[in-house]
């Protein structure tokens, strides 16, 4: 079931993707802006409503975050950092409503400030369309079965989100922490596609072998080409000359 969704939508964002190429390539070299009723209908699969009906600026963000970055499946509510605090029961409320459980170290905490009000965006475009035929099976039958609508977090509970997932949030790299060195170029290639930098510091030359191992496999559940051996290797090692002590 995974898998299928997973394939209905990589194949719907690559329809937009196909697109926004075909509206680009008929475009003026003057003109910037793309035939967005080709653009709604592609998202209009998605179960949300059009994106006719927001604003410039809230469409290219809905589209920004179509298909892109979803949480692995392999991160569940035991795993989350302060499992008693506020925001840890409230991520376990509002974010499996659309897809996995995320980790606060997903993303640095400026990134959170930045990707929590984009996932709101998207909530209140999917309303009561949450049932559309993209969305079920996302987070799994049992999950879905009693989803048909999306319950956007109140002011309250959005502070509250934001201010765990900033106080758990990964660690960004510090100007001059990433030092030259043999795998440098690779890291801030393969490991800033999905999120800033980390700190070289975040963890211990052991801890990086085992982060490092475990994207390894989130890579592959998430269907992104894994780093091979050597490459694994010159990450690590990067990483352990300047690991905490």
């Amino acid at each position: 079931m995974h898998t299928i969704a997973r394939a209905k939508r990589v194949s719907v964002f690559a329809a937009l993707f196909a697109a926004l190429v075909a509206t680009a390539c008929d475009q003026r070299a003057s003109e910037q802006a793309v035939d967005l009723a080709v653009i709604d209908s592609v998202l209009s699969e998605l179960g949300g409503t059009t994106t006719a009906q927001l604003e410039r600026g809230q469409r290219w963000r809905m589209i920004s975050s179509v298909a892109a970055g979803l949480p692995a499946s392999n991160f569940l509510a035991d795993d989350l950092p302060e499992p008693a605090a506020r925001g840890a029961g409230l991520l376990q409320v509002y974010c499996i409503q659309c897809h996995w459980l995320p980790t606060p170290r997903m993303h640095t905490a400026e990134e959170w400030r930045i990707l929590l009000p984009r996932m709101y965006l998207r909530s209140r475009t999917l309303g009561d369309r949450m049932g559309g035929p993209l969305t079920t099976g996302m987070v799994g039958d049992v999950v879905m079965a009693g989803l048909t609508s999306v319950e956007v977090p109140s002011p309250e509970h959005q502070d509250s989100i934001l201010a765990y997932m900033q106080r758990n949030a990964l660690p960004g790299a510090l100007p001059g922490e990433l030092t030259d060195g043999p795998g440098r170029a690779l890291f801030l290639e393969q490991c800033a596609i999905c999120h800033e930098a980390p700190s070289p510091s975040a963890h211990t030359a052991a801890g990086w072998d085992r982060v490092v191992q475990r994207m390894q496999a989130t890579m592959r559940m998430m269907d992104v080409e894994p780093l091979t051996d050597r490459q694994v290797d010159s990450v690590a090692e990067y990483l352990r000359e300047r690991a905490a002590q």
